[in-house]
Protein backbone atom coordinates (compact mmCIF):
# COMPACT_ATOMS: atom_id res chain seq x y z
CA UNK A 1 0.00 0.00 0.00
CA UNK A 2 1.34 3.44 -0.86
CA UNK A 3 0.94 6.57 1.18
CA UNK A 4 -1.69 9.10 0.15
CA UNK A 5 0.30 11.77 -1.75
CA UNK A 6 -2.25 14.42 -0.73
CA UNK A 7 -1.86 13.65 2.99
CA UNK A 8 -0.30 16.50 4.93
CA UNK A 9 2.56 15.67 7.28
CA UNK A 10 1.97 16.16 10.98
CA UNK A 11 3.04 19.64 12.00
CA UNK A 12 4.55 21.02 15.19
CA UNK A 13 4.54 24.63 16.35
CA UNK A 14 7.62 26.02 18.11
CA UNK A 15 7.03 29.14 20.22
CA UNK A 16 10.54 30.37 21.05
CA UNK A 17 12.05 33.87 20.92
CA UNK A 18 15.74 32.91 20.71
CA UNK A 19 16.62 32.50 17.01
CA UNK A 20 19.37 29.91 17.55
CA UNK A 21 17.31 27.73 19.87
CA UNK A 22 14.26 28.06 17.61
CA UNK A 23 16.29 26.87 14.59
CA UNK A 24 17.73 23.96 16.60
CA UNK A 25 14.24 22.96 17.74
CA UNK A 26 12.94 23.23 14.17
CA UNK A 27 15.74 21.00 12.91
CA UNK A 28 15.31 18.48 15.74
CA UNK A 29 11.54 18.25 15.26
CA UNK A 30 11.94 17.93 11.48
CA UNK A 31 14.36 15.04 12.08
CA UNK A 32 11.63 13.44 14.19
CA UNK A 33 9.46 13.44 11.05
CA UNK A 34 7.19 16.43 11.56
CA UNK A 35 6.77 19.58 9.54
CA UNK A 36 7.55 22.64 11.66
CA UNK A 37 6.17 26.14 11.94
CA UNK A 38 7.42 28.66 14.45
CA UNK A 39 6.56 31.84 16.27
CA UNK A 40 8.92 34.21 18.09
CA UNK A 41 6.32 35.66 20.49
CA UNK A 42 3.58 34.22 22.63
CA UNK A 43 0.84 36.19 20.89
CA UNK A 44 2.04 35.10 17.45
CA UNK A 45 2.06 31.49 18.65
CA UNK A 46 -1.45 31.73 20.09
CA UNK A 47 -2.74 33.23 16.84
CA UNK A 48 -1.14 30.46 14.79
CA UNK A 49 -2.51 27.79 17.13
CA UNK A 50 -6.03 29.11 16.59
CA UNK A 51 -5.65 29.14 12.80
CA UNK A 52 -3.89 25.80 12.23
CA UNK A 53 -4.02 22.25 13.58
CA UNK A 54 -0.80 21.08 15.21
CA UNK A 55 0.32 17.65 16.37
CA UNK A 56 2.51 19.17 19.08
CA UNK A 57 3.37 22.62 20.41
CA UNK A 58 6.55 23.63 22.24
CA UNK A 59 6.60 26.77 24.40
CA UNK A 60 9.43 28.68 26.04
CA UNK A 61 8.55 30.24 29.41
CA UNK A 62 10.62 33.40 28.91
CA UNK A 63 8.93 34.99 25.91
CA UNK A 64 9.29 38.74 25.22
CA UNK A 65 5.58 39.59 25.28
CA UNK A 66 3.76 36.98 27.38
CA UNK A 67 4.73 34.58 30.13
CA UNK A 68 5.01 31.11 28.60
CA UNK A 69 2.86 29.67 31.39
CA UNK A 70 0.06 32.05 30.36
CA UNK A 71 0.55 30.92 26.76
CA UNK A 72 0.13 27.28 27.82
CA UNK A 73 -3.01 28.12 29.81
CA UNK A 74 -4.46 29.97 26.80
CA UNK A 75 -3.58 27.09 24.47
CA UNK A 76 -5.38 24.65 26.74
CA UNK A 77 -8.64 26.55 26.23
CA UNK A 78 -8.88 25.04 22.73
CA UNK A 79 -5.90 22.74 22.09
CA UNK A 80 -5.89 19.16 23.36
CA UNK A 81 -2.66 17.90 21.78
CA UNK A 82 0.72 17.61 23.47
CA UNK A 83 2.31 20.78 24.84
CA UNK A 84 5.99 20.73 25.76
CA UNK A 85 7.64 23.51 27.75
CA UNK A 86 11.32 23.89 26.91
CA UNK A 87 12.90 26.35 29.31
CA UNK A 88 16.17 27.42 30.87
CA UNK A 89 14.29 27.50 34.18
CA UNK A 90 14.97 24.20 35.87
CA UNK A 91 13.72 24.36 39.45
CA UNK A 92 11.09 21.95 40.73
CA UNK A 93 8.82 24.96 41.29
CA UNK A 94 9.10 25.95 37.61
CA UNK A 95 8.49 22.36 36.49
CA UNK A 96 5.45 22.03 38.76
CA UNK A 97 4.06 25.37 37.55
CA UNK A 98 4.53 24.31 33.92
CA UNK A 99 2.74 21.02 34.40
CA UNK A 100 -0.02 22.71 36.43
CA UNK A 101 -0.50 25.22 33.58
CA UNK A 102 -1.25 22.31 31.26
CA UNK A 103 2.06 21.17 29.78
CA UNK A 104 2.45 17.46 29.14
CA UNK A 105 6.23 17.60 29.43
CA UNK A 106 8.74 20.06 30.90
CA UNK A 107 12.24 19.92 29.42
CA UNK A 108 15.19 22.11 30.29
CA UNK A 109 17.79 23.95 28.23
CA UNK A 110 20.40 23.15 27.29
CA UNK A 111 19.16 19.95 25.74
CA UNK A 112 20.63 17.21 23.60
CA UNK A 113 18.85 17.00 20.23
CA UNK A 114 18.89 13.19 20.19
CA UNK A 115 17.24 12.99 23.62
CA UNK A 116 14.74 15.66 22.60
CA UNK A 117 13.79 13.68 19.47
CA UNK A 118 13.26 10.59 21.63
CA UNK A 119 11.08 12.54 24.08
CA UNK A 120 9.01 13.97 21.23
CA UNK A 121 8.61 10.58 19.57
CA UNK A 122 7.52 9.00 22.83
CA UNK A 123 5.04 11.79 23.55
CA UNK A 124 3.55 11.63 20.06
CA UNK A 125 3.34 7.82 20.22
CA UNK A 126 1.32 8.13 23.43
CA UNK A 127 -1.30 10.37 21.77
CA UNK A 128 -1.63 8.50 18.49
Amino acid sequence: MTADPSAQPETALVIEDDDDIRRLLEMTIAQAGLAVESASTGQEGLTQAQQQTYSMITVDIGLPDLNGLDVVRSLREHYTGPVVIISARSSDTDRDAGLAAGADLFLTKPFRPRELRQQFASLLQDVR
